[in-house]
This record gives C-alpha cells, sequence and structure tokens, in this order.
C-alpha cells in the first residue's frame, strides 16, 4: 500500500514510530536522572517514577511497532530474524544490530521495576546504568539508519537529545549523594536511678541503705 508521496504506508509508520519510540526513552532517561540528581520535589518521587515506568514502557511499545512496520514494507523485505536477532539484518547490519540491541536493553528494564525487590535496591541501580548504553546505542541507528535524520537534520536532533542527558549526568556525578542519618541510640529512662553491683550480693540501688 502506497500513500500518497509514493512511499509505503509500513515505512512512514516505522519512521515515525522510530523517531517516537527514541522521543519516549529520552524522555524516560531525562525524568530518572532529574529524579537521582533531587532537582525535584521529594514528596513527587514516587509519582515521578510511575512515569518514568511509563515512558520506558511506551518507549518499548513504539520500538515493536517500529520493528512490525519493517516486516510489511514491501522494499526493505526484513524477516523475523532481522528484526529480533542483531546482526541479520540484509542492510546495514551493524547498524540495524544497535537497535535491536537497544530494544532489548530497555525490555530489561522495564523488567527490572517488577523485580527489584527481588534482586536489591542497589543492584536495580546498577542495572540501571545500561539505560545508557540504550540511549547510546538507539541515537546511533537513528543517526545512520534513519532516513529522517541525515545532515544538518541529524546533528541538530542528536543536539536536541544529548544535551539535557549529558548535562543531568555531569551534575549526577558532581553532586554528592545525600547522607545516610545516623540511627539514634535508645535513651535510658531518666526516672530509674543507676544501680552498683556488689560482688557476692545483689545489685544494690544507688542513694539506699
Amino acid at each position: 500500500m502506497l500513500f500518497a508521496t509514493g512511499m509505503p504506508v509500513a515505512w512512514l509508520i516505522a519512521r515515525a514510530a522510530g523517531l517516537v519510540a527514541f522521543g519516549l526513552l529520552t524522555s524516560s532517561i531525562v525524568l530518572g536522572l532529574l529524579m537521582s540528581t533531587r532537582l525535584l520535589a521529594p514528596r513527587r518521587q514516587k509519582s515521578l517514577l510511575g512515569w518514568h515506568q511509563t515512558l520506558l514502557w511506551l518507549a518499548i511499545c513504539m520500538a515493536a511497532l517500529h520493528g512490525g512496520a519493517l516486516l510489511l514494507d514491501p522494499v526493505m523485505h526484513f524477516g523475523v530474524g532481522a528484526v529480533l536477532v542483531p546482526g541479520l539484518a540484509p542492510w546495514r547490519p551493524i547498524t540495524v544490530a544497535s537497535g535491536v540491541t537497544a530494544g532489548y536493553l530497555m525490555l530489561a528494564l522495564a523488567t527490572s521495576f517488577h523485580v527489584r525487590r527481588r534482586i536489591t535496591q542497589r543492584r536495580w541501580r546498577q542495572l540501571h546504568y545500561a539505560s545508557f548504553g540504550a540511549f547510546g546505542l538507539a541515537l546511533g541507528h537513528g543517526l545512520h539508519a534513519g532516513t529522517d535524520l541525515q545532515g544538518v537534520a541529524g546533528l541538530v536532533f542528536a543536539g536536541i537529545a544529548l544535551a539535557p542527558v549529558v548535562w543531568l549526568t555531569f551534575v549526577r556525578i558532581l553532586t554528592p549523594g545525600r547522607p545516610t542519618p545516623p540511627v539514634p541510640r535508645p535513651k535510658a529512662p531518666s526516672n530509674v536511678e543507676p544501680t552498683r553491683r556488689v560482688r557476692g550480693r545483689e545489685p544494690v540501688v544507688a542513694g539506699r541503705g
């Protein structure tokens, strides 16, 4: 099926879905960095975490639509293996592989929200460093495989996406973490008189005969 421009509809859907997927992924990463740098109100962390997770799942859905549309494109002739297995694409296999790998990293990150209590909070945070890998691979995929991001348009697009991520990453690195408050020790009741122990006798309360 061809659109009015003479291009296959599946190809147009694949291009649009890919751009939207990258925009949603970037928004999710930026929101996560804003939360980790505590530039947003702490009382809103719970709701922001929900948005952070939702944006990532929406990015995965759009990435799936991107891959599904490529399967229906009569020009590219992508098979299921080319869409799911990195390196099997008949066209620019390395560039396409970066997009496929980015999709798997996004899926792993989104799934980690549901197993966070099992893998501990520390490991969950360490796993989230993979979001930078997903972002870099997706950006490289879009610049080298996307027909909409050639020349100056691609440089402007990359600059707009990179600027907030790089800036917030430096803020996160340079900003010291919030110190852990000391655990208060229980105080002895003030109305209890101190006692002294005499060898071979029962404890004697000080001040009594």
